[in-house]
C-alpha cells in the first residue's frame, strides 16, 4: 500500500464525478475504490487529499440539488403510472379532436350550400347587456 500516484487520485476524481448513486458517503467511495479501481485506502487517507475531497463535496451537492423539473416523480412506479394516465388522456384528446373535425367539415359543407359567407362566420358574436 504504497502512496497514490496522480494517476490514481485522478481516477478517483473521475469514479467521483461520475457517481450515479443516490448517496454519495466516504465509506461508499471507499468500497468502490476498491471494488472499481483496486485502490484500498481508508476514507481520511482519501480526505487529506484535497482534490479528492474537494470533487466529493462538489458531487454530493450535486446529488443534493434539485435537479428534477416540477411535477417530475423520482418513483419509478408512480412515473409509469403517470405515463399511464397521461397517454389515455391524449388519447381521449385524440377522440374529442378528431370528432370536433367532423363537426367541422359538415358546418363548413352546410354554411356553403345555404351562402353564408366567410365574412359572416368570422364575424363576432354580438355581447349582450344584462
Amino acid at each position: 500500500m504504497g502512496h497514490l500516484t496522480k494517476k490514481d487520485e485522478a481516477n478517483i476524481i473521475k469514479l467521483i464525478e461520475e457517481w450515479s448513486g443516490p448517496k454519495l458517503t466516504w465509506p461508499l467511495l471507499v468500497e468502490a475504490c476498491k471494488a472499481k479501481l483496486n485502490i484500498s485506502r481508508a476514507r481520511q487517507s482519501l480526505m487529506k487529499l484535497p482534490a479528492v475531497d474537494m470533487a466529493m463535496k462538489d458531487r454530493k451537492a450535486a446529488l443534493k440539488a434539485s435537479t428534477s423539473k416540477p411535477g417530475w416523480v423520482k418513483d419509478i412506479q408512480q412515473a409509469n403510472e403517470r405515463i399511464e394516465k397521461l397517454t389515455e388522456a391524449n388519447q381521449q384528446l385524440k377522440m374529442v379532436n378528431k370528432k370536433l373535425l367532423e363537426r367541422f367539415i359538415i358546418w363548413q359543407a352546410n354554411a356553403d350550400m345555404h351562402g353564408v359567407s366567410q365574412a359572416k362566420l368570422d364575424r363576432p358574436l354580438v355581447q349582450f347587456r344584462k
